[in-house]
């Protein structure tokens, strides 16, 4: 037998419904709150509650008592991180903070979204670049509230970021040391690029050479952070003055990432 269209239609959308995963707030005693019957305000849950006799009353559940969130992932992170891969910082910056501030009061709860969150605003921060001390604000307040090792490297690379950004080089050097020797993977090939910067800016070319040409040897998988690499070492061979190593540099970052920022770059100071 077969259904009707439309109450096929409804029957799917009923059960698609159905298995949706809820946002709710699980309580110490057991307890699961809906967040759609619950608010925030201060440092408690409130809930309305219906008196027999008609009227209302608000229940308080304290913050403290919550211990584990079970919340699907917010469609604006990976919105926030594909607007910050395109290049579009201050997009990604507005629609990540609602989330970071929303989680803002569970940092350290099982099922927060928070951490996520602000280390993508952090990244936002950067990329638009916002003043030295809201970046550090932002690294450090990750650094004390996040215990993932991919949030905590990226937020002490910002710093070290700040301090080169803001002629503190020798800070910068030493936060870079430390990074990358125990940072995820991701979080060291980018201080290697920062290395890199820091070494060409001082015209220390051998040394920049090798800084950039450990991202493509040891973290080839990271293809997002090629361009950047090979038109470091681009820049570093010309400073050094092999001029034929520059040139293919120059061409593998054209060729190989032509929609790049890298790439409108290297066509620009290679003359190609």
């Amino acid at each position: 037998m077969h259904l009707p269209r439309t109450l096929a239609i409804v029957l799917l959308a009923l059960l698609g419904a159905a298995t949706l995963p809820a946002q709710s707030y699980v309580l110490n005693n057991g307890t699961v709150l809906k967040a759609a019957d619950v608010k925030l305000s201060g440092n408690a849950l409130v809930q309305e509650i219906a008196l027999p006799g008609g009227g209302s009353a608000e229940r308080r559940y304290l913050l403290n008592t919550v211990t584990r969130l079970d919340w699907p992932e917010p469609e604006a992170i990976p919105q926030a991180a594909n607007q910050l891969a395109a290049g579009q910082a201050k997009e990604a910056l507005d629609t990540i903070t609602p989330v970071y501030r929303q989680f803002g009061p569970f940092t350290k709860t099982p099922g927060s979204w928070w951490t996520q969150a602000a280390a993508l605003r952090l990244q936002a921060l950067i990329a638009t670049k916002a003043s030295g001390a809201e970046i550090t604000s932002a690294a450090r307040e990750i650094m004390t509230s996040a215990t993932d090792p991919e949030a905590v490297g990226t937020a002490k690379l910002a710093l070290a970021q700040v301090d080169a950004r803001e002629g503190r080089d020798s800070l910068a050097t030493a936060m870079i040391d430390e990074i990358v020797s125990d940072a995820p993977a991701g979080v060291r090939a980018r201080a290697w690029l920062l290395r890199g910067d820091l070494a060409l800016k001082k015209q220390a070319f051998e040394d920049a050479i090798e800084s950039y040409l450990r991202v493509p040897a040891f973290f080839g998988t990271l293809d997002e952070l090629m361009p950047a690499a090979l038109l470091g070492s681009a820049r570093a061979y010309k400073g050094y003055g092999d001029a034929s190593r520059a040139e293919r540099a120059y061409l593998d970052v054209m060729d190989t990432y032509p929609d790049s920022a890298e790439a409108a770059v290297a066509k620009k100071e290679s003359g190609f």
